[in-house]
């Protein structure tokens, strides 16, 4: 338990924060070894100077004090190079560059050091800040090579120094076209997941939408059901279904046109997904049949205040911009489900009260059959003032 408390102390909870304080950590070890070899060791033994010494450990102990605390902090979160490592890289590369010139002693080990401080750019680098990394480390490189040879800090030929120089130059630059190379085969394959999330998502949409109406087809308004079901059986609501079928919709395909009925269709979905609640969900069941899932609608009747709704609705509403005088009817038929229910069950009782409303004479709503046999319905009333 501690062990964990420490780590979220340390990291963070964040796996990409994580990421990036790991680089940040390995940082601070590398930059803490040196600061102990610096005063344990070089300093005692006048390896450098005291001026020298006492330099590189400000230099160092900057970069303790910065690059860390602020990726820990978050404030780099949204900051196009979150985890700091250009500058980090910029950073150490400029303290071995300095110990190349002042410091002898580092001088067998500052270019090998050198590349290796680039490696860390290799997987989190964008292309164009690996170019600029690698540019202003080859370009610190050769400035500290002149600054050597104009104030003839350099012990050894200066030809011979220039050979290193241009040999670490060239190793600089390769590492800097693969860094590059690196950040663009991420950007590419970041790009490439994008392009396939987002046909998933169009082919998820595809599979469970009506591509006439853009409403939820049948197959994932059943999904929808059995979900509700369990959310249902959870938390002890109960939901209402209405079952639609839209009046004498053959008529109009064989008066006005398939087109006219496609309007009609797209029309009554429109309408209908702006009258209800957000809450409901309507979808087409088939032809011109449409279902509507009411969760924690607990009596039948409530639903029945909400086709009511719909019907005012579409008495007014242009439903063709053909036919225009043409108006929509629909009859519903509404159950509400119980514990004891199966989805079949209820969704058999709207269809049984969907028939009922036909043969009453349409352009009506009627609630579910009674449980008892041989009870007969009367019409049921329905109320625009009403509303749920």
């Amino acid at each position: 338990m501690m062990g964990r408390w420490l780590s979220e102390l340390v990291v963070g909870k964040d796996p990409r924060m994580k990421a990036r304080l790991g680089l940040c950590l390995v940082s601070v070890v590398i930059y803490v070894c040196w600061i102990a070899v610096l005063l344990a060791y070089a300093l005692p033994r006048q390896l450098m100077s005291e001026a020298s010494a006492h330099f590189f450990v400000v230099y160092i102990g900057v970069a303790l004090c910065v690059f860390y605390p602020l990726v820990r902090s978050g404030l780099t979160r949204t900051w196009s190079d979150p985890g700091l490592v250009a500058p980090q890289i910029l950073w150490a590369s400029g303290a071995m560059i300095i110990s190349y010139a002042v410091a002898p002693m580092v001088r067998s080990v500052a270019f090998q050091t050198l590349c290796l401080i680039q490696v860390f750019g290799f997987l989190s680098l964008r292309p164009k800040v690996a170019a600029w990394t690698g540019g202003l480390t080859t370009a610190m490189l050769v400035i500290a090579w002149i600054a050597m040879t104009l104030l003839g800090l350099s012990e050894v030929d200066p030809r011979a120094e220039a050979l290193k120089i241009l040999a670490s130059c060239f190793v600089l630059v390769l590492m800097t076209f693969q860094s590059r190379s690196f950040g663009l085969l991420r950007e590419r394959a970041f790009h490439e997941k994008k392009s396939l999330a987002a046909a998933a998502e169009a082919l998820r949409r595809i599979t469970i939408h009506d591509g006439l109406t853009g409403l939820f087809n049948r197959a994932h308004m059943q999904e929808r059901l059995e979900a509700e079901v369990q959310r249902a059986l959870l938390n002890g609501h109960h939901f209402s279904v209405a079952l639609i079928d839209l009046d004498h919709f053959k008529s109009i395909n064989d008066t006005h046109g398939h087109p006219v009925g496609d309007e009609v269709l797209v029309n009554f979905a429109l309408q209908g997904s702006l009258v209800l609640r957000e809450t409901d969900v309507i979808g087409r069941w088939g032809g011109e049949e449409f279902l509507v899932l009411m969760p924690e609608t607990e009596a039948a009747k409530q639903a029945q205040i909400a086709m009511a709704r719909l019907r005012d609705k579409l008495r007014s509403t242009q439903v063709s911009r053909v036919a225009r005088e043409l108006r929509v009817r629909f009859s519903c038929g509404v159950a509400t489900w119980s514990s004891q229910d199966t989805i079949e069950q209820v969704l058999e009782r709207a269809d049984q009260a969907l028939y009922r409303a036909k043969a009453l004479g349409r352009d009506r709503t009627e609630l579910e059959p009674p449980l008892t046999p041989g009870t007969t319905f009367a019409a049921q009333p329905e109320s625009a003032q009403c509303d749920r």
